[in-house]
């Protein structure tokens, strides 16, 4: 069973909970000889280094390059952790050295990593693992000695390292060797190389060059999981705050595609939740940051730019309130149907104010049910999740969901499973259309959006772009929020902006509903 936690803590995935979902560990006991690290083995880490001299170094690093760039390929596996550790060695007094990992150390990772390799090959593991080791311990020394020159191949080399879809990782064990990742991060996090705590400091002092958005999004999932792997939470403040000012101060939002933006826009939003269970002020810096964000998409001259942004003000709109109630419906076990309120724990000042959500009710055969958010460790994996559980309060499971990262702020409607306990066929939700605002250290999450509306003339700017069925939908959504907002809060100004906006709804829903007749699909 998954025991009930808040999102600060930990729970571990059971066989139980699993059931036939839980895969059995296979090792294949073959060796891949297409594998780079694969040839000589038995030769590599037992090779003695008679002599460590920078000129040997040289030499090394000289041998490996031409054989990278005329076949592209990573093939002596001891020439590979040699040249590495010579690094590690003379980076610091080395102009070569640098030179070197600048230009290879990412090649050398990205040949390791784009390779399965099963878990029985125990050889090729352990020179992996000493590989990607001295590797993290290079990015850390270059993050510790360069803060100043804006580099970014050693952190491009770091991403890949921390880029959990690499084939050698896999999605389990059974499948990979994803706890490698962990430990990496563990490594980069150790009180010792202290290396999220440099990275927050060379992110905040880079000016002239950071990251790319691929290269930020993969450091700020490691980020993200280094938070529950070990105590990370000041140096990812920092972390998030720096890509946070990063994003905001672009000139120009139209050179990175909207994707990008799209992942790292999630990803801070996952990082600074987590965080705000310690530092609630994160999630507003976040909130504001938000909307910032989507200001300057919505104000773009790039369409494509444009319409994101339009996306963005109806997730902003969604994001700031909850449904009051979930009906859970067509359970094979009967007493889970039915209406689940939101707990009138979690509800301050008619605002919900907990991190942790959850809908309660008690069934006719007087059990206390729960749907509520659980943060998961699956073994085998190599990050967290949250999953949703519909659960009885003594901690028996009956149905859960496997959440996607980026939607794991409300329940999902539909693709649940069964647990042991529970009785095919699973549930699926319907969700109230009465809401609950949420709020974050400013206050009210509906009324700071309203003023960012107004203050910014958001609704005049989506009318008086190029009127498409998405600027239309945007503005509809716009404005079927503000129009209901309860009105004896609103200021003078917010209030004639709602009734003018009631009055013209007819118009721009008979546009909209034109538009959407006319759609082939």
């Amino acid at each position: 069973m998954a025991a009930w936690v808040d999102l600060g803590s930990i729970c571990p995935a059971s066989a139980s909970l699993l059931g036939n979902r839980q895969q059995t560990l296979t090792d294949q006991a073959h060796q891949r000889p297409d594998h780079p690290i694969s040839r000589d083995v038995s030769n590599t880490m037992s090779k003695n280094k008679k002599s460590s001299s920078l000129t040997d170094a040289v030499a090394l690093w000289k041998e490996l390059s031409d054989e990278i760039d005329k076949s592209q390929k990573v093939s002596t596996s001891n020439n590979v952790l040699d040249a590495l550790e010579y690094v590690l060695k003379y980076q610091a007094t080395s102009k070569e050295a640098r030179q070197f990992s600048d230009k290879y150390m990412k090649s050398i990772v990205d040949a390791i990593l784009d390779h399965q390799v099963a878990r029985g090959e125990k050889k090729t593991n352990q020179i992996i693992a000493a590989i990607l080791r001295t590797a993290v311990d290079i990015a850390r020394t270059d993050l510790t000695g360069n803060a100043d020159e804006g580099n970014c191949n050693i952190l491009d080399a770091l991403a890949s390292i921390f880029n959990k879809e690499k084939k050698y990782y896999g999605e389990s064990e059974s499948s990979g060797n994803p706890g490698v990742r962990v430990d990496m991060i563990r490594r980069f996090s150790h009180s010792n190389l202290k290396g999220f705590h440099h990275l927050a400091t060379r992110l905040a002092r880079v000016t002239s060059q950071f990251p790319n958005l691929l290269q930020l999004h993969l450091l700020l999932l490691a980020s993200i999981d280094a938070t529950f792997v070990v105590s990370l939470d000041e140096p990812a403040q920092r972390i998030s705050r720096a890509a946070m000012d990063h994003l905001i101060g672009l000139d120009d939002l139209t050179k990175y595609p909207t994707r990008e933006i799209s992942l790292v826009r999630h990803d801070l939003q996952r990082l600074c939740k987590k965080l705000s269970l310690s530092t609630p002020q994160i999630m507003s810096d976040f909130n504001q940051f938000w909307r910032n964000l989507t200001l300057k998409l919505i104000k773009s001259e790039s369409q494509e730019h444009k319409l994101f942004g339009l996306e963005e003000i109806e997730f902003l709109i969604d994001s700031c309130r909850l449904p009051e109630a979930y009906i859970v419906k067509g359970a094979g076990g009967k007493f889970v149907n039915g209406r689940y309120e939101i707990s009138p724990s979690v509800i301050t000042n008619g605002c919900v104010s907990a991190q942790t959500i959850t809908y309660e009710r008690t069934s006719d055969c007087g059990k206390k049910l729960r749907l509520q958010p659980c943060l998961m460790t699956e073994p085998g994996k190599s990050h967290c999740d949250v999953w949703f559980f519909l659960s009885s309060t003594l901690g028996v499971d009956y149905y859960f969901h496997e959440t996607n990262p980026n939607e794991q702020d409300k329940p999902p409607l539909r693709g649940w499973d069964c647990c042991t306990e529970g009785q095919n066929p699973p549930p699926t939700l319907d969700k109230s259309s009465n809401t609950i605002p949420l709020k974050d250290e400013k206050g009210n999450l509906e009324k700071q959006l309203i003023n960012w509306a107004v203050e910014n003339d958001v609704y005049g700017i989506l009318l008086g772009g190029c009127i498409d069925k998405s600027h239309l939908r945007a503005s509809a959504s716009l404005r079927n929020f503000l129009s209901k907002m309860n009105t004896p809060n609103l200021t003078g100004e917010q209030l004639l902006l709602s009734n003018s906006l009631s009055r013209g709804a007819s118009v721009l829903e008979s546009i909209l509903l034109c538009l959407q007749a006319s759609d082939p699909q």
